[in-house]
Order: structure tokens, then C-alpha cells, then sequence
């Protein structure tokens, strides 16, 4: 990307943010989405005075590369470097039928799809939701006795956004895809290539997916735990450079 870029001191993304992107250049800053929460506004630690670092969630597998905020011609994203794996999040507690509405920009670096297929491995960014069900509260009192707090979610849902290497980027194949926790997938857009190199804008029901991959539960009593992002660990080609992909401005909605 041509943008220039500023990397803050500590790189702590998601603050449920306003949409407003479009393709072929950074995402563009907007109003506030009605009855929705805002990523990316306040509460950014090492941004925002005020901050509260315990919003804040991050999973880290050992050898993945750094997620940094960055900034876009005056729009924060986050930026996911090589090697991916990765995720960074904030901590909420709202429920799903209040906010079933999911929105987010996202760019992939070309280079990263071109030089072949790698290992086979899919490259690119991700989305992931954590839900907290009523299935949750099972075991609690008894982690309770040993002061252990329960876990923060039993379910999630990744959105991916990616694909394979090619022997040129434009002739990769990219595409988007839903997978829970047990590895069931959901295919939301057929592959297809020139996905990389633009700004994508994206929206999806989340209630939809959850019934997807639950079918006949009650929505009623389903929170979302966290909201993160992060990169793929898949290889990429040494000449492709830090840079995997970038996700900018989440909103979740009414």
C-alpha cells in the first residue's frame, strides 16, 4: 500500500467502529451507526488517555507476528504482519438479538497471493466472534471452589477472508467463509479472483450464521463475549513483505 504509515506504541485495535469504506483506497471516517456500539472511537490503549486495558483480549500461538494500529490517511486499522496467527479483541457483553448486525473493511496485500501456492495453506485476514451461551454457566460453581473463573466463551464463529497463492496475485483465488469451533464451515462468497489490492466493505446477520451452526436454539440468552482480528499463520512468499492484510472500522448494529 502507498498510504504512509504510524505505528503506535501500543498496538491495541477494536473499539466497535463506524463503517465507511471504499474500495481502492483507505476506508474513509463516518457517522455513528444508529443503536450500534463503535471499534476504533475510544478506549484504544496507547491512543486514548483513557483507556481500560481489561476491554482488551489477545491471543498470541508462539511464532505468529505482530498486529500494529496503524494509520490510513487519518483512519485507524489494524494491520496483521507475517507470520499471521494472531488475534487481537475487545471484551463486550451484548446480546446477539441487540446487535445481530456485522460490519467491517477489510484489504489483503497482493504480493501475499502471488509466488505460487505456498504450502496450501489459506492466507489472508480474519474476523472472529465469541459468544457466550447458556451452556457456559455448566461446571461454574465447581471452578468456583478452586478460583478458577469460568470460561469467557464457548462458542465462536470465524469470518475469513482469503485464499491460495497463484503464480501471479491476479490470478489467485480468494474467497469468504464461516467456520465454528469445531471446524464446520459455511460458504458465504464462491472464490473468485482480484479480491486483492482493494478495499472491501462487508455486512453480515450475525444471528443467521449463529442459526446456521446451531440450528433450533434460542437466541434470546446469547451474548458476544469478544469481537477480534487478526491474520492467518499460513506461509507467505519472503518477497512479499510484513504486511498481510489490513481490517479497519468494525461496527456491530441493530
Amino acid at each position: 500500500m502507498t498510504s504512509h504509515l504510524r505505528r503506535f506504541a501500543v498496538p491495541l485495535l477494536l473499539c466497535l467502529a463506524v463503517l465507511g469504506g471504499c474500495a481502492g483506497s483507505a476506508p474513509q471516517r463516518g457517522s455513528v451507526v444508529d443503536g450500534g456500539l463503535r471499534l476504533l472511537a475510544d478506549g484504544v490503549p496507547g491512543v486514548h488517555g483513557n483507556a481500560d486495558q481489561r476491554q482488551w483480549w489477545t491471543s498470541r500461538p508462539n511464532g505468529a507476528g505482530d498486529l500494529a494500529l496503524v494509520d490510513l490517511q487519518g483512519s485507524i486499522a489494524l494491520r496483521a504482519d507475517a507470520p499471521g496467527g494472531m488475534q487481537m479483541g475487545r471484551r463486550l457483553s451484548t446480546a446477539l438479538t441487540a446487535t445481530p448486525y456485522l460490519r467491517w473493511t477489510w484489504y489483503l496485500e497482493p504480493a501475499v497471493f502471488g509466488g505460487g501456492p505456498g504450502t496450501g495453506v489459506e492466507r489472508g485476514m480474519r474476523v472472529v466472534i465469541y459468544f457466550r451461551t447458556p451452556n457456559r454457566s455448566t461446571g461454574g460453581g465447581y471452578l468456583s471452589m478452586f478460583g478458577m473463573a469460568p470460561p469467557e466463551w464457548d462458542r465462536s464463529v470465524e469470518i475469513g477472508f482469503g485464499g491460495f497463492g497463484a503464480g501471479r496475485s491476479d490470478g489467485a483465488t480468494q474467497s469468504k467463509w464461516a467456520v465454528d469451533n469445531t471446524g464446520r464451515k459455511l460458504e458465504l462468497r464462491p472464490p473468485r479472483t482480484g479480491q486483492a489490492g482493494t478495499w472491501h466493505v462487508e455486512a453480515i446477520d450475525l444471528s443467521e450464521v449463529y442459526r446456521y451452526f446451531w440450528p433450533g436454539e434460542s437466541l434470546e440468552e446469547v451474548q458476544i463475549a469478544i469481537i477480534a482480528a487478526g491474520g492467518f499463520s499460513g506461509r507467505v512468499p519472503p518477497e512479499a513483505g510484513i504486511a498481510i492484510g489490513y481490517v479497519a472500522e468494525i461496527s456491530i448494529s441493530r
